[in-house]
């Protein structure tokens, strides 16, 4: 079914001050090594003291190098929710509530994450995504959470805060680097599973990258 277009836009103030904040940590010089892979770099650092949780801010980075991909291409490809199955070890399902815009670049969406069955249950979040194309050469996919009163919590899952999180793709001399950045609230969960998440999120970048690398790209949700 076609993503239906809002007729006004109740959030239309979230995407520009999500990108704001996504940027401070874009620019941020504090982000600590954590893990250097083959193809995958990540980095943390601790959430601000003022902000609610204590899920660590999290940096993923990976180099795309496929010939032929264009800019727009990646950034509609991480708007594929079908395909993020296949690279998103975290992600449940999601259900887009509606677009803002006839190119559907914002849209507002109901996104599920799994917990640990049967002891922790799963995380919704409601969320407002938009696309930004900067340049020729840079783009991003920002998400943070909105309050709207058609989506309360669901039965049976908790409902985490996302206050920015989001993808920078950026052309470089040898592709696109593609980066990750994710400061969420997921609520009261258990250490181990904190470390997981903290673990798997900034990873799913490179994940992301070899799926493209080896599958093409796809269409953004319609």
């Amino acid at each position: 079914m076609p993503i239906p277009i809002a007729a006004s836009n109740p959030h239309a103030d979230e995407p520009a001050k999500a990108l704001e904040y996504f940027k401070t940590l874009e620019a941020s010089t504090d982000f600590v090594l954590a893990s250097q892979g083959n193809t995958t770099t990540i980095w943390t650092k601790p959430p601000p003291a003022d902000m609610e949780g204590n899920m660590p801010i999290t940096k993923g980075q990976a180099l795309l190098t496929k010939e032929g991909i264009t800019l727009d291409q990646i950034l509609d490809s991480l708007r594929n929710s079908q395909q993020r199955f296949k690279w998103d070890p975290r992600f449940e399902g999601l259900q887009i509530v509606e677009a803002y815009d006839q190119a559907k670049d914002h849209i507002l969406l109901v996104s599920l994450q799994k917990g640990q069955w049967p002891i922790i249950s799963g995380r919704d979040f409601v969320v407002s995504m938009k696309k930004f194309v900067e340049s020729e050469t840079k783009g991003y996919v920002i998400q943070s959470s909105v309050v709207d009163s058609r989506h309360g919590e669901q039965k049976g899952r908790v409902r985490g805060h996302i206050y920015v999180a989001g993808w920078i793709v950026e052309k470089s001399g040898e592709g696109f680097q593609v980066t990750y950045i994710s400061h969420v609230n997921p609520l009261n969960l258990p250490a181990t599973l904190l470390n997981l998440i903290a673990t798997e999120t900034p990873a799913c970048c490179g994940s992301f990258v070899r799926h493209v690398e080896k599958n093409g790209p796809s269409p953004a949700d319609e």
